[in-house]
């Protein structure tokens, strides 16, 4: 066989049949590239509006992060190219969604969230996290945290579809006949209840995470605000817990009945006007992490530090990346 020759050529049509050096940053190995009637087949049209975070808040000095919270920095966007690859093979770009199927074990009740472009750009291009990338993270952390470390047992999920703040305003009542089902399924022993707290309508996210057993709310805002900034969730997670606690027949004083404790967890501080979902997911991954059903008030030693850098909320992102691919959804 003769020698095929080095190629000069300028235009890839006129190296048909020679070798051509191509750089290697250009070339992604190890990832197969789905056909695009693979992807056609699963197109669903789209018609969800995306909830994120639009506070502000100015940029804080640096200050020097605990080197045991450093995500990893090997190949840090691996991920999110090959997400970007498929994602070009798809009518994702046409309005079309896919599907993440969500177990009813997750937030008490089976459904198929959808997740579109908007989505997706959001994981790409760091923006502001939607619902639905919120709780793409949540069946994240469930199938690959909980499950495999028997965590069910101790923690859970509230949906933040059901629950942000524009659904306690407008339909109290079915916000709390959910929350109230979701901790009466579980009296029998101390559980911590992770709800992903949205102010509504392209608000602010921030975690409130609830242990009913003990009536005990840990509040975690990366703007560093109080409970007293949303008075309406206040009033109504109170409320859910007075709930449980007459259904349980715990007998409490008078003087006592609004004995709800709630605790501000100084937790890290976003730098930004976008960041306030990626902090309120790693809040909950640490947590689980710690395997703990407290959440001390200036936030656990291992994970303790004034802002979460790039590196840490990249580690976000690539595990959503990395998930979504696994799903073979796309």
């Amino acid at each position: 066989m003769g020698m095929i020759p080095q190629s000069n050529a300028t235009l890839l049509g006129d190296a048909i049949g020679s070798f051509v050096a191509w750089p290697t940053d250009l070339i992604i190995v190890g990832y197969e590239t789905p056909t695009k009637s693979k992807a056609k087949d699963k197109g669903i049209a789209r018609e969800i509006e995306s909830v994120a975070s639009q506070k502000e808040i100015p940029v804080a000095k640096k200050t020097e992060i605990s080197k045991r919270t450093g995500a990893k920095k090997k190949n840090p966007s691996k991920y999110r190219a090959c997400l970007h690859t498929y994602l070009e093979t798809t009518d994702i770009s046409d309005g079309c969604v896919r599907l993440i199927p969500m177990d009813g074990a997750i937030f008490g009740f089976e459904y198929a969230e959808p997740l579109g472009k908007e989505d997706f750009d959001q994981i790409l291009y760091h923006t502001q996290l939607s619902v639905g990338v919120i709780n793409t993270y949540m069946r994240y952390l469930y199938d690959k945290l909980m499950g495999p470390r028997g965590l069910e047992q101790r923690f859970s999920f509230l949906n933040p579809m059901k629950t942000n703040l524009t659904e306690m305003i407008r339909k109290p009542d079915e916000v709390r006949t959910y929350v109230v089902e979701r901790f009466m399924a579980d009296t029998d022993r101390e559980k911590l209840f992770f709800l992903p707290f949205n102010t509504g309508d392209g608000g602010h996210w921030l975690l409130v995470a609830i242990n009913p057993f003990k009536e005990i709310v840990y509040y975690l805002d990366s703007l560093h605000n109080d409970w007293t900034t949303y008075p309406a969730m206040k009033t109504i997670v109170d409320t859910i817990i007075q709930t449980v606690r007459a259904q349980r027949k715990i007998q409490v004083p008078k003087r006592k009945a609004n004995n709800i404790t709630w605790n501000r967890v100084e937790c890290p501080r976003q730098r930004n006007n976008i960041d306030c979902g990626y902090y309120t997911l790693r809040f909950m991954k640490e947590t689980l992490l710690m395997d703990r059903t407290d959440i001390p008030s200036d936030y656990f030693d291992e994970y303790r530090c004034a802002y979460y850098s790039k590196d840490q909320l990249d580690e976000i992102k690539e595990e959503l990346c990395q998930f979504i691919i696994e799903l073979q959804v796309l």
